[in-house]
This record gives structure tokens, sequence and C-alpha cells, in this order.
């Protein structure tokens, strides 16, 4: 990879981050014309299609990948989204609820890095922006996806705020926010408070303290 090709891999992921589809179409496109057969960069220009709701083209890059790597998990995946909303050409994407979903509020929203990792072909399956939901255990919450895979663990210490929390009425939403093989950072936001924690922010700022 040139240093432009990485300069411009970080902006077409930035983009995406950020919502801005168009400029995630421009960018990866810009990519392919120096390297064709980039993967990672025909993916994230098949879902900036699809986001944008151009269904034909998102189908159209991603059986590209297919062609390339039959059997990459993104691209097959996406294929059947797409697949389940064929006569809707003009069908916006639910990937990510809202442009917002990513939006920090002091005290109602953190990013977190998973511990204890599911395995590297698991990860391979998520996008950005990919709902994932909690299973409490007796010290940890563990992160699953939409068809109850593991994906890996909130780290003990704001586990055990989230545990108290939870049983207390706090109602949570949290979706990826970056993934590669060895790493998964997801993104947590307070939906609403149970009476117990009405004045209690989920996250302070500063070191977490375990409630009593």
């Amino acid at each position: 990879m040139t240093p432009m090709t990485a300069s411009l891999e970080e902006q077409a992921i930035k983009a995406a981050l950020n919502q801005n589809w168009e400029k995630a179409v421009e960018i990866n496109k810009n990519i392919l014309k120096e390297k064709p057969e980039d993967i990672p960069a025909l993916n994230r220009l098949g879902r900036a299609f699809w986001e944008l709701g151009q269904n034909e083209k998102a189908q159209r890059t991603y059986k590209k990948v297919i062609k390339i790597d039959r059997f990459n998990p993104i691209a097959n995946k996406n294929l059947k989204r797409i697949g389940k909303n064929k006569n809707k050409n003009n069908f916006k994407s639910n990937f990510v609820p809202s442009g917002k979903v990513f939006l920090e509020e002091p005290g109602r929203t953190k990013l977190v890095r998973l511990t204890r990792l599911a395995s590297p072909s698991v990860l391979a399956q998520l996008d950005s922006g990919d709902a994932v939901f909690f299973l409490i255990k007796k010290r940890l919450v563990s992160v699953l996806d939409e068809q109850e895979n593991y994906l890996g663990a909130i780290p003990e210490d704001l586990s055990q705020r989230l545990i108290k929390f939870i049983k207390g009425g706090n109602q949570y939403q949290a979706f990826v926010k970056s993934v590669d093989h060895q790493r998964l950072e997801i993104f947590i936001r307070e939906v609403s408070r149970g009476k117990k924690f009405a004045s209690i922010p989920s996250f302070p700022q500063g070191k977490l303290s375990l409630l009593q």
C-alpha cells in the first residue's frame, strides 16, 4: 500500500464514521483507481452506496468482491441484506439508526474497547454501525451480535457498574464503532434511567467508581 493509498483509506474510514456517504463514495473510488481489486475499499464503497439507497450499485460492488474472494463474509452478509429489499431501490439502510448514533453526550455515552474477543473469523463479519447486545454474567457483561454470537466482554470495572445500572432499570443501546481482526470498540449510549439512578450519570468523567 502506497502512502497516498494509506492516507485515502484513513479518509474513507473517517467519512464512513461521520456518516458522510457521498464523500465515502468519492474517496473509495479514488482508491480503486489505483487498486481496482482492493477488497476493503470495495466493501466500503458498497456500504456507502447502500447507505445512500443506491441498492443496485451496492449489489454490483459487493459482487465484485465475491469474484475476488467468494467467501468474503462482509460482502456475502450485505448481499443477503440487499436481497431482502430488492424491490425497494430507494430503500434507506438501517445499519445505523441515524447520523447521530455516534454523537457523544457527557455522562450518557462511552466508547469501550472490548476484552476477551471472539475469533478473527467472527469479528470479520462485523461492520461499523452494527447493533450489538448485552448479556449479563456474574461479573462481566458479554457483548453479542444480532445472531447471538459472542463478540467480547466489557472490561470488568465498567461491567460491574453497568450490571448495577441495568438491574436498577437503566436501558442502553450499543453499536460497533471500529473493528479489525484483533480489536473491537463499541459505542454505548444510555437510553433511559431507572428511578433508582435517575440523577446518576452512567459514565461520569474521570475514573469510574463502583456503586454501593
